[in-house]
């Protein structure tokens, strides 16, 4: 036997590192730069005989058994590897539901029998890539925008900012602009409204914004149509390419848009650590590939800091923003694949440790957080 195939005998085989997001999941290996799939988190449901969402569930039970069959999924479908022979490195929110993430423990160590689970929360994933002591990690999801501070290495828990301002908030204001472009009721599916996201909207800058609420602007931006199976293409006008986008930006009397909770966050923040967050941002997420919304935000933020409330409690002026190696959309992943391997699985809760106590570590329980003395 050679020697280097007596050694990879003896060493740990790669950890998966699982990415379950509201819409899509990423999965993949330890070391690797991108994940092996990134698919809609769905699977065919034999006993309703239809694509069900992992999301979608009443019970503990009925979510039990939608982790089965999406886990079951990943691993023998799309990546066809054993369960027990690899540690699993789980990326989450730090607003998870307790429900979800303890379900998701159980399935993984009573049904799949995994060796180890290493829980991480994206937004130190995130700073990790970044190789930065501040950041600041603005997270536009599928439901919410969340905004988190990690100052070396912490998360600034209290300062903690989240709207329901994500891609489901861009797609109904779609849907319904879609529908005064057409004079109709069109009802398209989620997946095309999506795809006409992508295909033809974009974010114009703050000077268009305005000029779209006053008026029609100078040089509105051209029309195009949208072709549908089956039946005849669809207008999708300038002004809704331009303005699906808008609800992240809608100021009311609460002060929530996706700018506002972003200074927001850094006013929470120690004094002495603000203006470096203010210039290490870093926007992660699907919806951060759309064109032209990094630089409206940027737009946003200087244009906010000069009005009140915030000119009188913060004195920052300038907003930087990070572009890292790794994808928008999967950046939490990336951070994830890399955290799992320099860790090298040493910080994983083992299967018979879980056995033994049934429970997870988790921010929220003062058993965790409280010290000791």
């Amino acid at each position: 036997m050679a020697l280097y195939e007596g050694i990879a005998l003896i060493q740990e085989k790669q950890a998966v590192v699982l990415d379950l997001g509201t819409d899509y999941t990423k999965f993949g290996f330890t070391g690797e730069a991108a994940p092996r799939c990134i698919i809609r988190s769905e699977f065919w449901c034999p006993s309703e005989r239809r694509y069900k969402r992992v999301h979608d569930y009443k019970t503990a039970e009925e979510l039990y058994d939608n982790f089965v069959h999406m886990l079951h999924l990943l691993y023998f479908r799309h990546v066809l590897v054993n369960p027990k022979e690899r540690k699993v490195v789980v990326v989450e929110s730090l607003l998870t539901p307790t429900l979800f993430r303890e379900t998701l423990a159980k399935v993984l160590f009573t049904h799949y029998e995994v060796s180890g689970v290493m829980w991480a929360d994206s937004p130190r994933l995130c700073a990790l890539i970044l190789g930065t002591p501040e950041a600041l990690i603005v997270s536009i999801g599928a439901r919410e925008a969340e905004v988190t501070a990690v100052v070396h290495a912490s998360v600034v828990l209290h300062a903690i900012q989240a709207q329901p301002l994500g891609a489901h908030a861009i797609h109904q204001e779609l849907s319904k602009l879609l529908d005064e472009d057409n004079k109709t009721e069109l009802k398209l599916p989620e997946q095309i409204i999506e795809d006409i996201k992508v295909k033809t909207c974009f974010v114009g800058n703050r000077e268009r914004a305005v000029q779209w609420a006053t008026g029609n602007p100078l040089m509105p931006a051209k029309s195009v149509q949208y072709p549908l199976s089956g039946r005849a293409a669809i207008t999708v006008s300038g002004r809704t390419r331009e303005l699906a986008a808008e609800p992240l930006f809608a100021r009311d009397n609460e002060l929530a848009s996706l700018p506002d909770i972003i200074l927001q966050c850094i006013i929470q923040c120690p004094i002495d650590s603000r203006r470096a967050l203010a210039q290490n941002i870093f926007v992660t997420g699907g919806t951060a590939t759309i064109p032209g919304l990094k630089a409206r935000l940027a737009h946003e933020l200087r244009y906010l800091v000069t009005q009140p409330p915030y000119c009188d409690r913060l004195s920052i002026r300038e907003f930087r923003f990070h572009k890292s190696g790794a994808h928008d959309n999967s950046a939490a992943w990336a951070g994830g694949a890399l955290a799992g391997a320099a860790d090298g699985g040493a910080r994983a809760l083992a299967r018979d440790v879980y056995a033994r106590t049934a429970r997870l570590r988790d921010w929220p329980c003062l058993l965790d957080n409280t010290r000791r003395h």
